[in-house]
């Protein structure tokens, strides 16, 4: 997988995902899948994901909406971050 940040080295972005990305199965089947796809490469990267569920863990929101998706995979990690009374809506 290659960074998509220019101002990162690709031997430091590795390190960061070998040693700090946690990716649930289901992701990780997802991003698999997706990457198979001729624009696979629209797909956010699994840092991304990781990062979109962190916020949703402090901000607690009760609902999310979110404009413009792929094949879900930002949706999908907000979705499994969230409250059980919570709500996702993306399109």
């Amino acid at each position: 997988m290659s960074s998509r940040n220019a101002y990162i080295k690709e031997s430091i972005y590795s390190y960061l995902l070998e040693n700090s990305l946690r990716e649930l199965p289901a992701l990780k089947k997802l991003r698999e899948e997706t990457q198979k796809m001729p624009l696979g490469r629209m797909q956010i990267s699994p840092d991304q994901g990781q990062f979109m569920a962190m916020l949703v863990r402090l901000i607690v929101p009760k609902k999310i909406l979110e404009v413009g998706t792929f094949t879900g995979y930002s949706s999908l990690a907000m979705a499994l971050a969230l409250p059980e009374n919570g709500k996702i809506v993306a399109f």
